[in-house]
């Protein structure tokens, strides 16, 4: 065995240009698959951070006949009705997400947090490290107010001092006592970053159908499968009018066609990146088989001037599979070299795409190698191995001591002929390969620039966003609520260089858009009908103005406009077109719920404006009907609902303002944190921070590709000129001009391009089909990309192969013809 290996590794250093060359080759193929299937074994493979993962279900809803609202989360009255009544289902919970502020004195800091029932813990199959978990006491109204914090949340503000569980500390204005603290690493599905978590209050003798304001999440009983949870909770809601007979939502819901949507707790947290990263492994496989194409031809071309070795091991008796596994062996140990160069390779790609990668990338601080990354890696290279040495070791071994002696005559030149074939074929597939790839990359660089070709509906430069959330202790009523909110947009718009400023329940991108049914004047509808859904925003007087959103007719909001709240409405245009087609929407009314109780001193809202469309939610996406409604602060049941706010102002140089801005925040009140500091160029380009990330890694595969493609061509062309100088030479003799020569080389190389483009075009057309999900107004088939793209590898294939056709014009015909 020591021997054999020590024969293997002195073959490979007696050549070492190509020993090192094929080493480097195989070192970007097979580290660039190893970096890619890093983030796809985190994000899509390895089982959630959590006990038992594979038994967590997500618990949304469809209603169908609900426009615009693709999915429901959970209500408390289903929350109970599936706690109480599964057999499928072990334990459910509810998660409302949020992010919570410490207040008071000291260090004011907003973070991300969630409320959870009690029986969330349970679900999760995890108990606090220190402290205590939920009770459920703790969901009642009246409960004292507890918290559990992350564990990076509790060395961060209490230095990991275990003495922080029982401290009472000011979260939202309220005094809250710490609990516990969970256990590092520590991450739920549908709130991956809360750092803070809280009660959600579940009123058992007010419970609501159709409130869907939080996440359900379950865990199956064990021997439960997917589909029978979903066909119990399915017949659940199968009669609910019955089910719920007090509640006035049931007939609503039932007509909208409410119906459970169980999805595995992985699938939820992936969302829609999995076909995506899938893709991109496929296409690094790709690059891996050009790797190995252009290994493989170098393996050939050395087999060649080793004909001899072989030749006289054949004629000792060595048998023919023998010979085969010794070369076989040759190039997997060149896999596994590659492989072991490949690794601080794919290391060092992995720290650039959880420092680079989008941070919307869900799993993305569990990247890393492991294990199972590393055997993935080691498959690869043995089969990378196996791949590239298959053909040549096949070729190679089917050499006899009789053939060896053959050095001339009409076999060996039709041998040779043959040789030659296979490298053209080899290189034929690497064009094609490469082709599909920049086929693929050019298709959403050509979507991209068609999606940021998109007027988002407002004007997002030289605008700058920061959130303040109002705690209900010090600002209980609406009216102190509107006060602050008047000031800071007053000390905003004061600022020197700024041109205006508002605020908002909620700005575009953040995906915070709140819907609800709407009734429209003159529009009546049936008992229990379905009504129609808008989505609605608070905003402030100036609102458009700070955000460039254009007004389309009508007046804006007036400040004296806020003592009438719900009477005046401005709608986007969507809206308008869609209820008032053909008709101005000036002075109809509509009203958020049901038709209004007149007797009640009920009225509808009067719009006054309509503005142009805004892509709220991205710009893959379309607009929303919107209709805005003035911020004036809100009561809910009677009790204060705290209020979040987001604030724009509009400047020259909006983004040296950040400073300026919590200076202003803080002269109110210095014991509120100001979050999420940014413009809105930043939000705009984090929505398209995932599409990015693809392209880049679409572009940099294809353009390795190119390189190794056009390697390839270069390699053959020039060996070709090496194997047929005699012929090249006599043509020269008799009069060819090296004009002539270098044409015909070239023109073989065009051949070999030509048929790699075919042959790339077709393999396109099969596999680019599987991109339209992520394409933007681009056709899969876009005839501009593909000719553009078959141009440009013509190109750069004619001008690998032309500084070896101008070498073979130069060839000295005496001399040439003198060495043969």
């Amino acid at each position: 065995m020591m021997h054999g290996l020590h024969v293997l590794f002195r073959r490979l250093a007696a050549a070492p240009g190509f020993t090192i060359l094929s080493l480097l080759t195989l070192a970007v193929g097979v580290g660039a698959n190893v970096a890619i299937f890093t983030v796809v074994n985190a994000v899509l493979i390895r089982p959630l951070p959590l006990p038992e993962s594979d038994r967590l279900v997500m618990l949304q809803h469809a209603a169908p006949a609900l426009s615009q609202l693709d999915e429901l989360p959970i209500s408390d009255a289903l929350y109970v009705r599936y706690a109480e009544e599964s057999r499928t289902l072990e334990s459910v919970a509810m998660i409302e997400g949020g992010p919570a502020s410490f207040t008071g004195p000291g260090n004011p800091e907003r973070v991300d947090g969630a409320r959870v029932t009690a029986s969330f813990f349970d679900v999760a199959r995890t108990q606090p490290r220190i402290g205590r978990a939920f009770t459920v006491d703790d969901e009642r109204g009246d409960a004292r107010r507890v918290a559990i914090l992350s564990d990076d949340l509790w060395r961060r503000r209490f230095g990991g001092d275990p003495d922080a569980v029982g401290r009472v500390v000011d979260i939202d204005g309220d005094r809250v006592e710490v609990v516990g603290v969970t256990p590092p690493g520590f991450v739920v599905p549908s709130q991956p970053y809360a750092e803070l978590w809280r009660p959600l209050t579940v009123n058992r003798a007010a419970l609501q159908l159709g409130a869907f304001g939080a996440q359900g999440i379950g865990r199956m009983a064990a021997g439960a499968s997917l589909t029978q949870v979903q066909a119990e909770l399915e017949t659940m809601l199968s009669n609910l009018p019955e089910t719920f007979p007090e509640q006035a939502a049931a007939p609503f819901l039932a007509n909208a066609g409410l119906r459970p949507l169980v999805r595995p707790a992985r699938e939820f947290v992936v969302g829609d990146i999995g076909s995506t990263l899938w893709i991109l492994l496929g296409a690094v496989g790709f690059l891996l088989l050009i790797t190995c194409a252009n290994v493989a031809n170098l393996f050939l071309v050395r087999s060649e001037g080793r004909a001899g070795e072989l030749a006289i091991r054949a004629a000792l008796g060595e048998t023919r599979g023998r010979l085969t596994r010794s070369l076989l062996l040759e190039s997997v140990a060149l896999g596994v070299g590659g492989g072991l160069l490949a690794l601080p390779l794919a290391w060092a790609a992995v720290r650039l795409v959880i420092r680079f990668g989008p941070q919307n990338l869900p799993r993305l601080e569990e990247v890393s190698i492991d294990g199972g990354v590393l055997l993935f890696g080691l498959a690869v290279s043995v089969a990378a191995g196996l791949l590239l040495g298959l053909l040549p070791a096949v070729r190679s071994a089917a050499v006899s001591a009789a053939a060896a002696r053959m050095t001339e005559g009409a076999r060996a030149a039709t041998g040779g002929r043959r040789r030659q074939r296979l490298r053209q074929g080899l290189v034929v597939t690497q064009i094609a390969l490469a082709l599909t790839l920049l086929i693929g990359s050019g298709l959403a660089v050509r979507s991209y620039q068609r999606l940021a070709a998109v007027d988002p509906g407002f004007n997002p430069d030289g605008v700058l966003s920061f959130g303040v959330a109002l705690p209900a202790r010090g600002y209980e009523t609406p009216a102190s609520r509107l006060n602050f909110r008047r000031t800071v947009v007053d000390r905003l718009a004061a600022l020197p260089g700024a041109t205006s400023a508002a605020a908002a329940s909620a700005l575009p991108f953040e995906g915070r858009v709140e819907g609800s049914g709407h009734s429209i004047e003159g529009q009546p509808t049936e008992e229990n009908d379905v009504p129609t859904v808008f989505m609605l925003k608070r905003v402030s007087p100036g609102f458009f103005e700070a955000m460039g959103i254009e007004l389309l007719e009508g007046r804006d909001f007036d400040p004296l406009d806020e003592g009438r709240d719900g009477a005046i409405v401005i709608v986007s245009r969507s809206l308008a077109e869609a209820s008032w087609p053909d008709e101005s929407a000036i002075g109809r009314g509509i009203r958020a719920g049901g038709p209004p109780n007149e007797e009640e001193g009920e009225a509808w809202s009067r719009v006054v404006g309509v503005v142009d469309d805004v892509y709220e939610l991205g710009l893959n996406q379309d607009p929303p009907e919107m209709a805005y409604y003035l911020w004036i602060g809100q009561v809910e049941g009677g009790e204060v609902v705290p209020a979040a706010m987001r604030f724009v102002v509009r400047a020259p140089v909006a983004a040296a303002l950040a400073g300026a801005v919590r200076d202003s925040v803080a002269a109110i009140d210095p014991n509120l944190p100001v979050s999420d500091i940014e413009t809105l160029d930043t939000l705009i380009a984090r929505s398209h921070q995932e599409r990015v990330f693809v392209i880049v890694l679409l572009i940099i595969a294809a353009a390795l590709a190119l390189l190794l493609g056009a390697v390839g061509l270069y390699g053959v062309v020039a060996y070709g000129v090496a194997q047929r100088q005699r012929e090249l030479a006599i043509r020269i003799a008799i009069g060819a001009q090296a004009s002539d020569i270098s044409r015909l080389m070239i023109g073989e190389a065009a051949r070999m391009a030509a048929v790699g483009v075919i042959v790339g075009i077709a393999a396109a057309v099969a596999l680019t089909r599987r991109l339209q999900a992520l394409l933007y107004e681009t056709s899969a088939v876009d005839p501009v990309v593909f000719a553009g793209v078959s141009a440009v590898l013509i190109a750069i294939c004619l001008l690998a192969s032309w500084l070896p056709a101008r070498r073979a014009g130069r060839i000295d015909p005496m001399g040439a013809l003198r060495i043969e």
